[in-house]
């Protein structure tokens, strides 16, 4: 299992994120292996426990076919709901 990522802020890696420009190996590289790389309705989802204080601070990206993020989702609680939306498709 992937280690936490405790040791890196996340804040400044989400502040960076471009949709429909930062690459998932951009985010791998700066945040290591994903927690989580899986499929939430035929769409690849990646994510990150970024902290394991509590409350625990997760990071979680759409990922296009072009292995572009095209959603993120970055420090909500957790009893809103995200709904993975492909942003790049409205462009």
């Amino acid at each position: 299992m992937p280690a936490l990522v405790d040791s890196v802020d996340a804040r400044p890696v989400a502040r960076s994120v471009v949709l429909c420009k930062t690459t998932a190996d951009a985010l791998r590289r700066q945040l290591g292996e994903p927690t989580r790389d899986g499929v939430f309705h035929g769409s690849r989802i990646m994510s990150w426990t970024t902290s394991s204080q509590s409350p625990a601070v997760f990071m979680a990206i759409l990922v296009d076919s072009r292995g572009v993020v095209a959603d993120l989702y970055f420090d909500v609680p957790t009893e809103v709901p995200w709904v993975p939306t492909d942003q790049c498709a409205r462009r």
